[in-house]
């Protein structure tokens, strides 16, 4: 037997995926939108990935500020209002000489943007993916 229940829950790719009936104490005192009903709170958390982040280089946007911007999706989450997000950015180098880093633009229920600045002319969309830059974020709401 390998002790699995046949009516356990698996998810996409056979990841077991346990439902607990222990209650969360999750308390959000304050947001940009109010905040909801006591049991309606939750935490989601992520990373855009280090070799599939979607880096856009700002020169390409023809702005003349040097760096790059990614888009992040968090629709799967399923906020019904905008959470609060916090941000950092994961890599394998260089990373530490950006600004940006925490800079949470255009927030909604379903998505946000980081740019990230630099005043070299290399930091762009293939020197973000060349050292597996990523986006790890915790959203909260």
């Amino acid at each position: 037997s390998s002790g699995i229940n046949a009516e356990w829950p698996l998810r996409p790719g056979g990841v077991l995926f346990l439902l607990s009936a222990v209650a969360a104490d999750i308390v959000v005192l304050s947001g940009e939108e109010g905040t909801g009903p006591a049991p309606c709170s939750r935490v989601c958390s992520g990373t855009t990935g280090r070799k599939t982040t979607n880096w856009i280089s700002l020169n390409e946007l023809d702005w003349t500020a040097k760096g790059v911007k990614v888009d992040v999706d968090i629709s799967g989450c399923g906020f019904v209002k905008t959470p609060t997000i916090t941000t950092s950015i994961e890599g394998s180098s260089y990373h530490w000489e950006v600004t940006g880093t925490s800079a949470v633009y255009g927030a909604t229920k379903n998505k946000f943007t980081i740019f990230l600045g630099h005043n070299r002319s290399d930091v762009n969309r293939e020197h973000a993916l060349l050292h597996s830059w990523n986006v790890q974020w915790i959203a909260v709401g």
